[in-house]
């Protein structure tokens, strides 16, 4: 369980906001495209994705936007379902802004190799919230994932079953990092887009 935040700072310093100490900048150790973040537990699997996207017009519909952002994460070889949605709160933003959330798992297909079968998740469980900046003709996209992995990553009060809203501790601390993100997220440089102007109050 993660107990800390520190704060950080996301694109130079142009957007901060708290994530986990235990994870690591992904870009210390490889490339990572200039419109993305990466963070990676350092002693797990989980990871958090910070992304700036061109805003989706089609479909034309919030709703249809989030679910059109998560089939775009979604491996093709993967099967996917999106079990909730919900509105975002991101004290932050402009009270205007259009912020919406969803739970999903995706599961990949069974690994053939039996090196890779220990670390092939039987499913992941995916928190994507999708901040629309209008002015901006931006999309901000937070993913964190969580995968669960047989001996490795699982959660520790019992089986999951998400039919019945029963969606285990590490979903659990999925939705806390999330909310401590939703929090904290901050857009220190309007800048940073296309524009450079802040939504309006």
């Amino acid at each position: 369980m993660t107990d800390a935040f520190k704060p950080t700072e996301l694109f130079g310093g142009a957007i901060t906001t708290n994530l986990p100490a235990g994870y690591a900048d992904v870009s210390d150790i490889r490339e990572v495209p200039d419109h993305q973040e990466i963070y990676l537990d350092a002693s797990g699997f989980s990871s958090i994705v910070i992304e700036i996207a061109e805003r989706v017009t089609e479909p034309p519909t919030d709703d249809e936007a989030l679910r059109f952002h998560f089939e775009d994460i979604v491996d093709e070889q993967d099967s996917s379902r999106v079990w909730r949605t919900d509105v975002a709160h991101l004290p932050r933003f402009p009270p205007n802004t259009p912020c919406s959330t969803l739970l999903a798992t995706t599961t990949p297909p069974p690994a053939t190799n039996g090196n890779n079968r220990a670390l092939t998740p039987t499913f992941v469980a995916i928190l994507l919230t999708l901040i629309r900046l209008d002015a901006q003709s931006t999309d901000l996209i937070v993913t964190v994932n969580f995968p669960h992995i047989l001996g490795h990553q699982e959660p520790t009060d019992g089986p999951v079953n998400f039919e019945q809203g029963k969606f285990g501790s590490l979903v659990q601390e999925g939705v806390r990092i999330r909310d401590e993100v939703w929090r904290t997220l901050e857009i220190k440089d309007w800048g940073l887009f296309d524009g450079g102007k802040e939504d309006e109050v």
